[in-house]
């Protein structure tokens, strides 16, 4: 059995000093190495965590920074704005429109049909309205104006009657007004023509066109001292008649019977019955006039006396 070979003790005191020389040269690079990463280590840990000196005015720029309000982004002049009665307000370097409507929900179903037609009204204002600027090389100093109000009259059962009156200037010698009129199921916004109220036929009753035409003889009179159409003397009924109701905008009139309507209201723009500077001409039907040529379902909706238009 061989002998395992020993190592002098002197060459094991060699064999010791000479590792531990090796360990304390390993040691003194590890610290060295370790004592820059530390370094390294704190100069990052303290340009997060030491605070920025304050401002002048000893407010903390962080924090200033992040609590600032930011300014509110103006709003698009080229978009239609909410109007603060629930309208439309809109304007451009070409045009300005406004649009208002009568008090209610914003989810009626006869204000939601309003203004749905409101908005095609402005969108084809701002196509017109940009096209007349293009053709004459750019906005003009005068922009045109556009402005819509729609007024609720009276209503009845489920109907409601509407008027709008439009007033519109496109760089004329003069802006132009007109009237609207709508007779609506108050629960559909299905629009319901007044002929077909009536058992007859599709046309007013000849006791409403000469009632009608009678109010515009006493209109014109008052206004003018002459009952004529043009220089024409008024003709009511007959292939030569020159007051016709189908040249009016029609609606329910209000009656001083609640909750009922009087009677009509005819409303003829500018030009229909006259010449511009004789303004328009609004009349009343009275309901009696033409209460037995109403059908069933709608007499009950007529009742009392119609006040003069206003």
């Amino acid at each position: 059995m061989s002998e395992k070979r020993k190592l002098p003790l002197g060459g094991l005191a060699m064999a010791g000093s000479g590792l531990a020389v090796v360990a304390a040269v390993g040691a003194v690079m590890i610290a060295t190495n370790n004592n820059s990463e530390d370094a390294a280590a704190t100069d990052a840990l303290s340009a997060v965590e030491t605070p920025a000196a304050p401002s002048v005015d000893g407010a903390d720029p962080i924090v200033s920074a992040q609590s600032a309000p930011v300014a509110p982004t103006p709003p698009d002049p080229g978009a239609a704005q909410a109007s603060t009665d629930g309208g439309i307000s809109y304007s451009d370097a070409n045009m300005a429109f406004s649009a208002s409507f009568p008090e209610g929900p914003a989810d009626d179903p006869v204000i939601v049909s309003l203004r749905k037609e409101a908005e095609g009204l402005l969108a084809t204002a701002r196509r017109d309205a940009q096209t007349a600027a293009e053709e004459r090389g750019g906005a003009s100093s005068i922009e045109w104006e556009y402005r819509l109000e729609w007024k609720e009259l009276a209503r009845s059962g489920d109907l409601v009657s509407l008027v709008g009156d439009y007033y519109t200037f496109t760089g004329g010698a003069h802006g132009m007004t007109s009237t609207d009129t709508r007779i609506l199921k108050a629960s559909t916004a299905q629009e319901v023509e007044f002929s077909s109220m009536m058992r007859y036929a599709k046309t007013p009753s000849p006791a409403v066109v000469i009632a009608g035409c009678e109010a515009v003889k006493k209109a014109k009179i008052e206004r003018t001292g002459s009952a004529t159409v043009f220089d024409e003397p008024i003709v009511c009924a007959g292939p030569n008649a020159n007051v016709r109701l189908e040249d009016a905008s029609i609606a329910l009139a209000p009656s001083n019977a609640a909750g009922k309507f009087g009677g009509l209201y005819a409303y003829f723009d500018q030009y229909k019955i006259g010449a511009y500077a004789e303004g328009p001409y609004q009349i009343a039907i009275q309901q009696e006039v033409f209460a037995e040529d109403l059908r069933p379902e709608f007499k009950s909706l007529f009742a009392g006396t119609a006040p003069p238009p206003r």
